[in-house]
């Protein structure tokens, strides 16, 4: 067979299930595999489309704009914090020829995000049969975590796309026995290493699973994984080192082991792992998405799959080792989940291997359909299949709450800060003798937007601030005090902390409020009454 035919054959094979040679009857199996294979790509490519520069930058996102906005790749490298290097340099690329509209900063998050999904279903493709593999697909599809995270001006969804990539890369060395493309698969991670870094964690699980599985192929297993180490050691020493964020590895010590004993940390451990379940598979849902993972888990692990459950749970059991040596967060509080987004491909591909255990099962206990794609005889032949499909709509769409998932991939309210008409309004209203105090998370959206002179600014300097931090002489020069404030939990949490920060007198003028963002006007006791009509309006929302 030529060259060509061999493509040909691959491709088939890869796209569509495989059915008994000659089974012709079943040729609509094959297009409703496809169409449905289309479909669930064609979807989470529009959702991750969609309104991506609808939103305002929230308080994380503004931090890393505010870095990809400098005038020289070294400026943004210095302010970038946290943010992987090659990430942010891709970013502030695109804003020197695009300008620094929203959409364009997180351009690359939707290219990354895309290209994650694109990738996912060659990897499913190889790591289970078709039908599980296209449940895997839906859930990846449609999955809020991963849709939002594509439309985020944040590493994350690079994360998700060298998770893949990696695996996929894996993947391709086996089937190639390790004959050849080890420049490729080198140069590629090597890559991936300055756009993501728990690429570290998923690395060493790779290493194994090659070295394991192509021992003919060991010395250049060990050349590969050797320039790897090299090359995350030079990143280490002149990038990473210097991107330490003190302040964040104070913020994770709730997120790091708790060694006081034995019960301590298990009760730690307990909640981490809680805290990811909800995280991925939301409210109630927690409990089946855990179920129809491990019984995914289960059916790999029978089925000589073994590798999967390496995939899922290596690069996890690394990162916990990162968190006894307090280098990395171990499924944090307050949304520190994120940082695990790295494992969210393979707990989806585990999970959608549980949904088609579970669909064969009570489809074969009706109608004696398989349920890896070949027609079963008889009267299952003819309604075994449709029985599983309802089962995989049923299980896969209803299960995710089809009206929340819609609203959300397309109108995320996850971290939405609409700060930007209140900041408008302070620069178009702002008058002489004014001072304005900006929330400690405020500051980098509120410098990101802002364009007004930058005088007679008082920076918040945590969400816990009593007092206004002047002198006197320069307080009593206040004729009027903006306060500025986003990413907060609830309105009655700014009034506590209102009180806190200027005490007894003030008078609240104005109190104009956003979705996660609020603007407020106080008058000082000494600054007398207020004129009758202050001319005020609220900002036009956008």
């Amino acid at each position: 067979m030529s060259k060509e035919g061999n493509k040909v054959g691959r491709f088939k094979a890869l796209v569509l299930p495989t059915e008994a040679a000659g089974d012709w009857s079943e040729v609509w199996q094959r297009r409703l595999f496809l169409a449905l294979t289309v479909f669930f790509l064609g979807l989470g490519i529009f959702f991750r489309l969609y309104g991506v520069g609808a939103r305002n930058l929230w308080t994380d996102e503004a931090w890393v704009a505010l870095a990809a906005t400098q005038p020289t790749p070294a400026a943004a490298l210095a302010g970038g914090k946290s943010t992987p290097p090659f990430y942010l340099l891709t970013v502030w690329g695109m804003v020197q020829v695009w300008g620094a509209s929203e959409t364009v900063l997180r351009l690359t998050s939707v290219l990354l995000g895309i290209s994650a999904l694109l990738l996912f279903w060659p990897l499913a493709m190889r790591l289970l049969p078709p039908w599980p593999a296209l449940a895997a697909l839906a859930l990846a599809s449609v999955s809020p975590r991963l849709v939002y995270f594509s439309k985020e001006l944040k590493q994350y969804s690079a994360d998700v796309f060298f998770a893949v990539a990696a695996f996929l890369l894996v993947e391709r060395q086996l089937r190639r026995q390790g004959q050849s493309g080890w420049l490729l698969f080198t140069g590629l991670l090597a890559v991936g290493l300055g756009f993501s870094y728990p690429l570290v964690f998923i690395l060493p699980v790779a290493a194994v699973v090659l070295w394991w599985q192509l021992p003919a192929a060991r010395p250049a297993v060990v050349w590969s994984f050797l320039g790897l180490a090299v090359v995350f050691l030079a990143y280490y020493l002149f990038l990473f080192r210097g991107q330490v964020d003190r302040e964040l590895l104070i913020y994770w010590q709730a997120d790091f082991p708790d060694l006081s004993g034995l019960g301590p940390f298990f009760t730690w451990l307990g909640a981490a792992w809680w805290r990811f379940g909800r995280y991925f598979f939301p409210d109630w849902r927690v409990l089946p998405g855990a179920a129809l993972a491990l019984i995914g888990l289960i059916y790999c692990a029978r089925q000589g799959r073994a590798r999967v459950v390496w995939y899922f749970f290596g690069p996890l059991l690394l990162a916990l080792a990162a968190a006894f040596a307090h280098r990395y967060p171990f499924m944090g509080h307050a949304g520190g989940v994120r940082l695990m987004m790295f494992a969210a491909p393979m707990l989806y591909l585990v999970t959608g291997a549980g949904i088609a255990t579970v669909g064969s099962w009570l489809t074969a206990k009706v109608g004696g359909a398989a349920w890896h794609g070949t027609p079963a005889r008889k009267n299952g032949r003819r309604w075994g299949p449709a029985l599983l499909l309802s089962l995989f709509l049923v299980l896969v769409v209803l299960w995710q709450r089809p009206v929340f998932l819609w609203q959300e991939n397309l109108w995320p309210q996850m971290n939405r800060e609409e700060i930007a008409p209140l900041i408008r309004y302070v620069e178009t209203h702002r008058r002489p003798g004014d001072a304005i105090y900006l929330y400690y998370f405020a500051i980098d959206p509120f410098m990101f937007y802002y364009r007004g002179p930058m005088t007679d600014i008082i920076w918040g300097q945590s969400c816990h601030d009593r007092g206004l931090p002047l002198p006197r002489e320069r307080l009593l020069q206040i004729r009027r005090l903006w306060l500025v404030f986003s990413h907060f939990e609830t309105e009655a949490d700014i009034d506590r902390f209102t009180a806190n920060l200027l005490g007894q007198g003030w008078t609240r003028e104005l109190s104009l409020a956003q979705p996660g963002a609020l603007l407020r006007l106080y008058r000082p006791p000494w600054a007398g009454p207020a004129p009758e009509s202050t001319g005020v309006r609220p900002p036009t929302p956008e």
